[in-house]
């Protein structure tokens, strides 16, 4: 294998490396999953952490820096604990990797200090409601005082981010208030524009908001104003965008958005994606896939490698979003991680 940096055909180096853990959630949120749910295969498709340890470490082997861990959930996975211990000694070009994790929360009161201990560097945790029956309705299956409960618990181990889907009639007259909540705990709150997933079939026409209405919403509601921050020490790998409040209690404080409908950030994209079943993603916004599960289980040492590097001529700077839901993958986005 020749190794080197991972680069694509527009020439930025990939640093950045999803990994969905499992394919099953035990929320069935409504702007990720079909009311149906999805059909899965035997468990043998999925990766092995075994496997899991492998491919990161080829990755890191060609420049990747950053690992999050991510799902459907991943605390559903066994092993976890101890997965994050292998991870984060992998070696890498400036130091060891550096391993983070997104999760719907429930788990995280009775996970979060084992994790921290482990070698987990960040943890985002997903939170669309702070109204209980709210949060019952959009997750359908979620219980809101576990994930309280479960930040608090990560917030007293390392750096924690909040994750919401902002969605207008549902959840906009809240925007503020989630915000509030975050800055009163050091967590850092981050707003996500709707995407059209699953071929537009979880996409409302209308609920989109725009990352401009929500920075102006909480500004609003918080009475600051916000100003573009380069998001130093929080940033991380991600497509956020950060800004500072200014004035009030809260001066100094960040928010993150990220934009895929109105402000896109293709262009800047340094990341891949796995399923736990092994499918690369080039793009989240398309459905081309490359097979790294039969790579890893062949006898060819070449062939993991061959796999990424001709899935990295797939990604484009641009996608086909459209605000009327039309333009999207068939993908789901509970099956490949968010």
């Amino acid at each position: 294998m020749h190794g080197g940096p991972l680069v694509d055909r527009q020439e930025r180096t990939v640093r950045y490396l999803r990994v969905s853990l499992t394919d099953r959630c035990n929320y069935r949120c409504t702007y990720c999953m079909p009311e149906r749910g999805l059909e899965y295969g035997p468990r043998s498709e999925v990766l092995s952490l075994e496997e899991v340890v492998r491919l990161c470490e080829a990755f890191a082997r060609w420049g990747v820096e950053r690992v999050r861990l991510t799902g459907g959930e991943p605390t559903l996975r066994r092993g976890l604990v101890e997965l994050v211990a292998q991870l984060s000694t992998i070696p890498t070009a400036r130091g060891t990797l550096e391993v983070v994790m997104t999760t719907n929360g429930e788990r995280l009161e009775a996970l979060a200090p084992a994790l921290w201990r482990a070698g987990l560097r960040g943890l985002t945790v997903s939170l669309d409601s702070l109204e209980p029956e709210r949060f019952a309705r959009i997750t359908r299956r979620g219980t809101l005082r576990r994930v309280l409960a479960g930040v608090e618990a990560a917030r007293r181990g390392g750096p924690v981010k909040l994750n919401t889907v902002a969605l207008a009639g549902f959840n906009d007259d809240e925007l503020a208030e989630i915000t509030r909540w975050a800055w009163e705990r050091d967590v850092v709150p981050r707003f996500i524009e709707l995407m059209p997933m699953a071929s537009g079939e979880l996409f409302v026409p209308g609920e989109l908001m725009a990352a401009a209405e929500i920075r102006d919403r909480v500004a609003q509601g918080l009475d600051l104003r916000l100003r573009p921050d380069d998001g130093a020490g929080v940033a991380g790998a991600g497509p956020a965008t950060y800004w500072r409040a200014e004035g009030g209690r809260f001066r100094g404080r960040r928010l993150g958005t990220i934009a895929a409908m109105t402000e896109h950030f293709c262009e800047r994209c340094n990341r891949l994606r796995v399923s736990a079943t092994g499918r690369l993603h080039a793009c989240l916004a398309r459905d081309e896939t490359g097979d790294l599960r039969a790579a890893l289980r062949s006898s060819d040492p070449d062939r993991l490698e061959a796999v990424v590097r001709s899935a990295l001529g797939t990604k484009r700077d641009g996608h086909g979003f459209n605000i009327d839901g039309s333009g999207g993958p068939s993908k789901a986005m509970v099956s490949i991680g968010g």
